[in-house]
């Protein structure tokens, strides 16, 4: 399992592949992934008015207060334009993306960069960039999972791979795991690493190996091994000193 570019071959099933979404729990459309067109124009829309309403006031040399402030209601109207998540679940549907946490991380780094663009040079205003980028990226990395194969998107592209095309998978030292295709050559899985290999396995529905529950009973043989010869070794050592403690032989008696 520890070993770089170990090839795993998948198992063939017929079985279903479980709902589920990045964390693993049944999937529900909403947020970002979920915008329509129409609702990313009005977001994009929002968010370019705020963005030239500060140009505008950097230029007139408005208060900072004022600047600043108006992000309030922008990050309403924004929020509000997000869809909700509801209940209807996406059956035979198992999506593996970049953990929500990573938000956090966007929002701290807007925030950053954000002072910078309403109170400092022009020059600095491409920082801007940076938290949207960061969004591009948790919002486009993901690899999905169903009967037909495995989706999978990245920040400037989108790849299908039907599992007949699927000879096994790659675990890497670094970086996400690789799948194994027929020809030999390997494509990266967005977003899953070692650590959402088991939910990859699972979301397949058979169709790739359990290779924790193999790596789990080789360990188990091996430690099975390990005692036999251990208690080999002891029951000799046992047989050895009974032997050096038996008395000597009695003398023969005297004719």
């Amino acid at each position: 399992m520890s070993s770089p570019h170990q090839s795993v071959p998948p198992a063939k099933s017929s079985h279903t592949t479980d709902e589920g979404t990045d964390t693993g729990r049944p999937s529900r459309p909403g947020g970002l992934r979920a915008v329509g067109p129409g609702r990313l124009a009005a977001i994009g829309a929002v968010v370019l008015a705020y963005l030239i309403f500060v140009v505008v006031g950097t230029v007139q040399d408005w208060s900072l207060g004022v600047r600043i402030g108006l992000i309030v209601p922008v990050a309403v109207i924004v929020w509000l334009l997000v869809p909700r998540k509801t209940d209807t679940p996406t059956p035979g549907v198992h999506v593996i993306g970049v953990p929500r946490l990573a938000y956090i991380g966007v929002l701290v780094l807007a925030f950053c960069v954000f002072f910078p663009f309403v109170g400092w040079p022009v020059a600095l205003w491409p920082l801007l960039l940076a938290p949207v980028i960061a969004v591009w990226w948790v919002v486009r990395t993901h690899t999905t999972v169903s009967e037909a194969g495995l989706d999978l998107s990245s920040m400037t592209k989108k790849k299908h791979l039907d599992w007949a095309r699927v000879k096994g998978i790659s675990i890497p030292k670094r970086g996400y795991v690789r799948a194994r295709l027929d020809d030999d050559s390997e494509v990266k899985l967005p977003a899953v690493g070692y650590d959402r290999l088991r939910e990859l396995i699972e979301a397949s529905g058979g169709r790739l190996p359990d290779v924790f529950a193999a790596a789990e009973a080789a360990e188990a043989e091996r430690l099975a091994a390990e005692r036999a010869t251990a208690k080999a070794e002891s029951d000799a050592k046992a047989e050895t000193e009974a032997k050096a403690t038996e008395p000597d032989a009695e003398p023969k008696s005297e004719q």
